[in-house]
């Protein structure tokens, strides 16, 4: 028995994934969470937490104030080479 699939691609500018490790601006952050790939890493004083880039606790209002501590990473493995992780409690990422 043979299943014929077809794959839903999603078109993300290359420069965007090749370039990106720090989120520099908003335009950035927001084709971030449109694209739900990858994760997001906010970093605040007390630790490095890592969400999926879709998690509803990523908002434009946070990246507003705290703009300079966000970092975005393909994988949660790529993140982990940079950082010291926590996960977040809402998303729950996983690789």
């Amino acid at each position: 028995m043979f299943v014929r699939v077809q794959r839903n691609l999603v078109k993300i500018p290359s420069h965007f994934i090749l370039e990106v490790s720090k989120i520099e601006s908003m335009e950035q952050f927001k084709l971030v969470k449109e694209s739900n790939l990858g994760f997001i890493v906010f970093s605040d004083d007390m630790s490095k937490t890592v969400h999926r880039s879709k998690c509803d606790m990523m908002t434009e209002g946070k990246f507003t104030s705290n703009g300079n501590d966000f970092h975005w990473f393909s994988t949660i493995a790529m993140a982990e080479k940079s950082f010291s992780l926590v996960l977040c409690d809402a998303c729950k990422p996983s690789d």
